[in-house]
Order: C-alpha cells, then sequence, then structure tokens
C-alpha cells in the first residue's frame, strides 16, 4: 500500500489523546517533513504505534511526558524512523533486549495496573521485522524509555509503482490541500485530469476499482472521480463499496459515464453516487461538481455540529452517517454518568477500532472523540442548568465529570460562561 505516513501516525498519535488528558500527560508530536508518501502495511504499522503508544501512558505517571517524533534520513539508503519516547518507569540495561521476547514481563510497581502479557513487543518486533526495519530501546529505571524503529523507505510515485516523490519539509507547507482520488484505467485521461487539479488539490491515482478501493481504506480521500468501466471493478461496485462501509459511507463520489447509459445512472444513484458527468465534458465542469460537493460535505459538518449544539440526541444527517453518530451519541448518553467511559470504551462498543472511530468523528464533526464526548458532556449539562433545579456539583457528576472544578472549566470554555452564570441567566434569577 502507498500512503502519507507521516499523517497516519499523527492520525494515530492524536487518537490517545483522551488517555493524555485522563492521566494528565502532556504529549508532543513531531516530523522532520510534513509529508512523505510511502509503501506501508497500514494495518502493522497501526499495530506497531497503538502497542508502543500503549505502553508509553501505561508506564508513565501523572504529569509526565509521552513524544513521538518522526526523522526522514535523505542519505544514501533512505530510512525513515519512528521515535516513541516517555518519561516512565524506564527498563533496567540488562533487560533492554529481551523485552522484544515473547512473554517476557519485566518487575513492575503495584502502581502500574493492566499489566498485560509480555506479547505487545514481541508483535511489535514481528511486525517491523516483516517490513525490514529494526526496532531498538534506550532506557534507564525511573528516566523513561525511547523505542526507535527504523524502516527502510520505499517512495511512491504516485501511479502505483515505485518511484520517487519529495518529502515536504515541516515548517514550509502550504496549506493543505483537500483530496481528489482519480480512478481510470486510461493513463492519458489521469493525466490531463491531474494537470489540471494539482493546483488546487492533492490528487491520489488510482488504476482501477480494486485498486481505488485498497487506497479509499488507507488515505480517506475527500472525494473520489471514478471512471464506470473498469477491469476488476467498476465504478458503480466502487461506490457500493465506499458507501457500504461506515468508516468511508460519507466520502462523496462522481462518476465518468458514457452518454445515455441512463439504466446504468439509476444504479449507481441507488447505490449512493453523489454525481454523474457524461462523457465528453469541459475540466471546469468537472471542477464545479467537485467543489459543489466539497462545499455540501463543509455545511453538513456545520449542521451536525448546529444540531449537537441543540439536542444531542436529535441528528439528522444523509443514512450512514446519521446511523453511525446517532448510535455514537445513544452510547456515550448511556454512559453519560461514567466518569471513566473513554474514547477506548466508545470504540469498543461502536466495534471499529479507536483509529478507525477517530478518523470518522473528525471527518464528520471536525472534532476528534475525545472532543466529542465531552461536547455532549457539556450540553447534557446545560439541559439539566436549566431544566433540573440540580446543584453544580451534582450536575458535574451527572454528566461524567469527576470534579466540578473541571467541569465548570471546559463548560466556560464551550459557553464563555462559568455554569453558574448560565443557569441563573437561562432560570431567570439574574434578572431578580
Amino acid at each position: 500500500m502507498a500512503g502519507d505516513i507521516v499523517s497516519f501516525i499523527r492520525e494515530i498519535s492524536c487518537s490517545f489523546s483522551d488517555i493524555a488528558e485522563k492521566k494528565n500527560i502532556s504529549f508532543d508530536f513531531h516530523s522532520g517533513v510534513e509529508s512523505l508518501v510511502l509503501h506501508f502495511d497500514a494495518d502493522k504499522i497501526e499495530k506497531i504505534m497503538f502497542n508502543l503508544l500503549s505502553n508509553a501512558y501505561k508506564y508513565t505517571h501523572e504529569a509526565g511526558v509521552v513524544w513521538v517524533h518522526l526523522h526522514y534520513n535523505q542519505a544514501d539508503e533512505k530510512t525513515f524512523s519512528i521515535e516513541v519516547g516517555d518519561t516512565g518507569i524506564g527498563i533496567p540495561a540488562d533487560k533492554h533486549e529481551r523485552v522484544f521476547e515473547r512473554f517476557f514481563q519485566n518487575d513492575m510497581p503495584d502502581s502500574v495496573v493492566n499489566q498485560g502479557s509480555g506479547i505487545g513487543l514481541a508483535i511489535t518486533s514481528e511486525f517491523v521485522r516483516m517490513h525490514n526495519g529494526t526496532i531498538n530501546v534506550q532506557s534507564e529505571p525511573g528516566k523513561g524509555s525511547v523505542f526507535t524503529v527504523t524502516l527502510p523507505v520505499r517512495e511512491f510515485s504516485g501511479n502505483g509503482e515505485p518511484g520517487s516523490l519529495p518529502a515536504t519539509p515541516a515548517g514550509e507547507s502550504s496549506p493543505k490541500k483537500q483530496s481528489v482520488l482519480l480512478v481510470d484505467d486510461n493513463e492519458d485521461f489521469r493525466f490531463y485530469l491531474k494537470d489540471n487539479l494539482n493546483p488546487k488539490y492533492q490528487v491520489i491515482e488510482a488504476v482501477n476499482g480494486r485498486d481505488a478501493w485498497e487506497k479509499v481504506k488507507l488515505l480517506k480521500p475527500d472525494i473520489i472521480v471514478s471512471d464506470v468501466v473498469m477491469p476488476l471493478l467498476n465504478g458503480i461496485q466502487l461506490a457500493q463499496k465506499v458507501k457500504a462501509d461506515s468508516q468511508t459511507a460519507h466520502i462523496p463520489i462522481i462518476l465518468l459515464t458514457a452518454m445515455g447509459n441512463q439504466e446504468m445512472q439509476m444504479e449507481g444513484y441507488q447505490k449512493g453516487v453523489n454525481d454523474y458527468i457524461t462523457k465528453p465534458f469541459t475540466f471546469e465542469i468537472l471542477e464545479s461538481r467537485i467543489r459543489n460537493l466539497l462545499d455540501q460535505q463543509h455545511l453538513l459538518e456545520k449542521k451536525f455540529n448546529k444540531k449537537l449544539e441543540m439536542n444531542p440526541s436529535l441528528l439528522t444527517v444523509t443514512p450512514m452517517e446519521e446511523q453511525f453518530m446517532t448510535q455514537a451519541v445513544a452510547i456515550i448518553e448511556q454512559n453519560i454518568s461514567n466518569t471513566s467511559f473513554s474514547v477506548e470504551d466508545l470504540s469498543r462498543q461502536m466495534f471499529i477500532s479507536r483509529v478507525a472511530l477517530y478518523k470518522k468523528i473528525v471527518a464528520l464533526t471536525g472534532k476528534g472523540p475525545l472532543e466529542f464526548i465531552r461536547g455532549i458532556r457539556l450540553k447534557r449539562g446545560a439541559q439539566l442548568l436549566e431544566q433540573s433545579g440540580m446543584t453544580i456539583s451534582e450536575i458535574a457528576y451527572e454528566v461524567g465529570f469527576n470534579n466540578p472544578k473541571t467541569f465548570s472549566r471546559y463548560f466556560k470554555e464551550e459557553y464563555q460562561v462559568l455554569p453558574s452564570q448560565y443557569q441563573d441567566h437561562k432560570t431567570g434569577r439574574d434578572n431578580k
């Protein structure tokens, strides 16, 4: 698979924000390059990062630090390194090599709960080996640990073949472009469209529907523009897969079709295709359709957030998104008083991974899952301040905050007033 490994790792890292906040651990992400498109196994890299970050947060005490630093070495033998470090309990020098053995468990203090089975780092090491990479650890008891994964670089040319794509230096990037997945088995036609789209969009290419589906799952483009007639998987079959998967159903799809094929168009609309453009067409028409659908997606996000402000239980979005978000809100509301309910709990009950949940909620709301959960708690708190007659402390515990001061702080950030002022205003007390 090929994709931007920097943004991929950044998303995984950010998905641990709930744990960082819960344990009051600072997190630092830094990359020497803004983006780098490489061949890598997304599932295995996700598991590598999940194991390393889970351990970092598990063995780091409150008020500690966890970091992820990425480095791109452009020497003769190019490498990409992932450094996951922490200020946690550390590992004795004589056990550095043994931590990668199956079932090895270092002696842990009683304060560390859920100490695990000792398999995670062994699996991590195996996945690194499958990438022809290396993993090592630097650690000292009481001073934390740094795990460094070094992978050989196989760069990606953008057309499905190994090639060269320069990395973007950190700090020199322009505002992030929205991404268009362009799917067509005609190389000349792809080149024409890509050449015209490149100034405004990040263009990803796929040579057929099967290739496109793999890139959709990995890269989650903002919009898909696809031909209908292609080998292996045609445009309508691709649309059906995209719209049937809750993690990708929100992505708009434009199909390019031959003139007069109304039956195929009807089938496509039934499968969730958003728009058709009949060949031949001018580039200006395609660009305007792309912009319109992306604008509609943005309005959908704003509309959803407005509905959420009014009432967490009232959601009106497109069918697949409605099903996903209604389920997420219902689970959060069922656990509204549970102070320990976390993003991990939500992902488990939604039957998707933490990272998939993160990507989906960000795509639909513009917020991370932690902010999304907290937002629902605060909206419910606001409703109780208006209607219940409960004290602020009672409301704070009722909506899942384990400290009324924490509730007041986040409430003021959201509403620009303290809960007491909000309650007085809504109940008319400030007019007496």
